[in-house]
């Protein structure tokens, strides 16, 4: 073995240990801050959540018949179940960010609110994509177009909302769409908005 190879290796093999321990301290920093700040949420003393952004659920704009499909109409209860439950769309805020902002005894409730926003985004897809693929269109838009104003970050409602446009020759009414994509919590906003064009323009 020649020796500039030799110190070639031995080279790398420092700058590894160097890197390994750079990552270690790293980490131990980035835990000592998350424990830190955890300790100070835990100290937060609790604060008014009555004038959070609450969803309210308008049963006015949904579909509420009975169906044939029992799937569709379980559906449909679940919705007005939680239309009775508040909501609030945390979506993106950690259980610490939580108790930072709101108090460490408003947690609990923040949960469970968050909760049911994502109960309830992901039965409105669940019921919307139902109707289409039972042949019910116009319903299956009611409960879709009804999701996306309430921002939800389910990206397969904005992703079959905007084939069914395009599939009834209203392909504009995708731009609405992309539109609405920044205002929400979605965490690839740039992706959804590229497959919608791509689906306007197919």
């Amino acid at each position: 073995m020649s020796i500039p190879f030799l110190l070639l290796i031995i080279i790398f093999a420092l700058w590894l240990h160097y890197e390994i321990a750079k990552s270690k301290k790293l980490d131990k920093q980035t835990n000592q801050r998350f424990w830190q700040r955890e300790k100070q949420a835990n100290t937060i003393r609790r604060r008014d959540i009555s004038n959070l952004d609450y969803i309210t659920v308008e049963l006015n704009r949904l579909p509420l018949q009975n169906n044939e499909d029992d799937t569709i109409n379980s559906y449909r209860d679940t919705i007005v179940q939680l239309s009775d439950q508040k909501i609030l769309n945390l979506t993106g805020l950690t259980n610490t960010e939580l108790k930072y902002r709101y108090g460490t005894a408003n947690l609990t409730l923040l949960s469970q609110y968050d909760n049911n926003y994502t109960k309830l985004v992901s039965i409105l897809h669940k019921w919307g994509e139902r109707l289409y693929n039972n042949g019910n269109v116009s319903d299956a838009i009611l409960v879709l177009e009804y999701a996306v104003s309430n921002l939800t970050d389910v990206t397969k409602t904005y992703r079959l909302l905007a084939r069914i446009y395009k599939e009834k020759n209203t392909p504009d009414q995708i731009d609405r769409l992309i539109n609405l994509i920044p205002n929400t919590k979605i965490l690839r906003k740039e992706n959804l908005t590229t497959e919608l064009k791509q689906i306007k323009d197919s």
